[in-house]
């Protein structure tokens, strides 16, 4: 139906394609995980949930084939963006991203560490399980600093979130939405504190409190 190809569900694993299952001789940490995806169905839930905008920019950080772009691309959003690590993935994203049907977003491809490459303009970013706990945090430093640049919400969504604990000790973000299984997974969903200078996290209630409202699922 979407005119794209991104392999079965779940982790795969194989002799012909070692990208998928071993550490990156790139990645700063080399705690990058195997290549899977999730299905379209839960996919389409967690856009339901988030309600991005024709304002937004959608970010998949370690984005494999490129199905969740793919997914989010149908909606009119500002831009889709990629981040994957491994080059013959963001090759396929790519083919997948030009091939994709009633597509209304652009679709971009990065392909570098998401600890390092430049994520200031996104304002939604999604994480499935892509790697472990220092890369995980570097990232969302890296995101942090992005703040202080270009102030504005944001919204994390951490899907099969295994290094939740990393997410918990940043003070700058709160949680906005759970599921504690979902897809036989858990998710969370953060929002970045209100702040004057995207930086200082200082806890405003009215802020967090309408981050809250925006996280709750439609319908």
């Amino acid at each position: 139906m979407l005119g794209i190809r991104t392999g079965p569900e779940g982790p795969v694993i194989s002799e012909q394609e070692p990208w998928r299952s071993h550490a990156s001789e790139n990645a700063r940490h080399g705690d990058n995980w195997r290549y899977s995806t999730i299905g379209y169905w839960h996919i389409r839930k967690i856009l339901r949930v988030l309600r991005p905008g024709p304002e937004d920019v959608f970010y998949d950080i370690g984005c494999g084939m490129g199905r969740i772009l793919c997914v989010a691309a149908r909606q009119p959003l500002r831009k889709c963006v990629g981040v994957e690590l491994q080059e013959p993935l963001c090759q396929t994203a790519r083919r997948n991203a030009a091939s994709l049907r009633r597509r209304k977003a652009p679709i971009d491809i990065l392909c570098g560490d998401a600890t390092t490459v430049d994520l200031s303009d996104g304002t939604i970013y999604f994480m499935f399980n892509p790697f472990g706990p220092d890369t995980l945090r570097d990232t969302l430093e890296n995101i942090r600093g992005s703040l202080s640049q270009n102030p504005r919400r944001i919204k994390i969504v951490y899907y099969h979130a295994k290094y939740r604990a990393v997410i918990d000790d940043m003070d700058w973000l709160v949680k906005v939405h759970e599921f504690e299984r979902f897809g036989g997974h858990p998710v969370t969903i953060w929002g970045n504190r209100r702040s004057e200078d995207g930086q200082h996290r200082e806890h405003r209630r009215t802020g967090d409190a309408e981050w809250k409202d925006r996280g709750q699922p439609c319908g």
